[in-house]
């Protein structure tokens, strides 16, 4: 494949995280790799973690925003920031993320796949290229990523690995049927990588976050009939999704709301599944909002 300025160092030259703070309080350290980390969500891990003291690789296309962004981590954290503008829909990108990574010596602590796209639309009316860029980036090159940085990580007996699926992983979903699936395969695949990493040191953990003010859900037409009090900030799925990965939480559903529908859903006949995901499209959000206006708006997660 061919990539575009694979790895290189931004924000002004490298910043080294001293091992305390001005009041003397020890660091983390350690390097984190978040993907899709130009905006949203994947931009607010990327301030979250430096916020903890960790070094950042921020990898997306966008080459100006995640220079940007590093520059302002160095600035405020005072932490290394390294850019890595890459398309993760090309076939082999992830190959070339690690090996950019090997030669240059930089060891992942922390994996934190992000990058994800979605199409909207009825599945015969999107094109076909479109579901497979949707599969590429969302499921194939974060199972790549993962099966690439996971051994190093066992071998050092430490690691992280942060997936942000959905709650629509939990759930079929009509005009969005796609990218429901990936964000299941997201869930179910982290899941077992919990069971199977218990012990070792390593930990995985699945991000679920509901609606979250982001240009997905700004752009999208079912993002229009959902409540405002039912909208998290990114800064706010980004911290609790943080705090769950450091601490091995094995899910993270923010949001009241959010648990509410998740937890009640594995209990239903898949017949019912099928209707929870339809009546999400078809005003169902009014009606969970109306019920969320009794025991206020609150926002904390929940760790599984």
């Amino acid at each position: 494949m061919r990539t575009k300025n694979v790895f290189s160092d931004r924000g002004g030259g490298l910043a080294r995280a001293p091992k305390v703070n001005a009041n003397g309080v020890s660091r983390a350290s350690g390097w984190v790799l978040v993907t899709g980390a130009s905006a949203g969500i994947g931009r607010e891990l990327a301030k979250a973690f430096a916020s903890r003291g960790y070094d950042l690789i921020l990898a997306a296309r966008n080459e100006g925003a995640l220079a940007a962004l590093a520059r302002e981590l160095v600035a405020t954290h005072a932490v290394r920031a390294k850019t890595m503008p890459v398309d993760l829909n090309l076939s082999g990108a992830a190959g070339a993320i690690a090996a950019a990574l090997a030669e240059a010596g930089v060891a992942v602590d922390i994996l934190v796949n992000n990058a994800g796209v979605a199409f909207e639309g009825d599945f015969a009316t999107i094109a076909l290229d479109d579901h497979l860029r949707l599969l590429q980036i969302n499921v194939v090159a974060l199972t790549a990523l993962t099966r690439l940085l996971l051994p190093p990580m066992l071998k050092r007996g430490s690691g992280r690995i942060l997936n942000v699926a959905s709650i629509l992983g939990f759930t079929p979903v009509p005009r969005v049927g796609v990218y429901a699936a990936a964000k299941a395969y997201v869930l179910s695949l982290t899941e077992s990588l919990s069971e199977e990493l218990g012990g070792t040191g390593v930990s995985a953990t699945a991000l679920c976050p509901g609606a979250t003010d982001t240009a997905m859900v700004r752009g999208s037409e079912l993002g229009k009939p959902i409540p405002a009090m039912m909208i998290m900030s990114p800064r706010e799925v980004a911290e609790l999704g943080c705090a769950a990965c450091l601490k091995g939480e094995t899910i993270c559903v923010p949001g009241v709301a959010n648990r509410l529908l998740t937890s009640g859903v594995p209990l239903l006949p898949r017949r019912l599944v099928r209707g929870v995901g339809g009546w999400m499209t078809a005003g169902g959000w009014d009606r969970i909002a109306s019920v969320m206006r009794g025991f206020g708006t609150a926002h904390e997660g929940d760790g599984k």
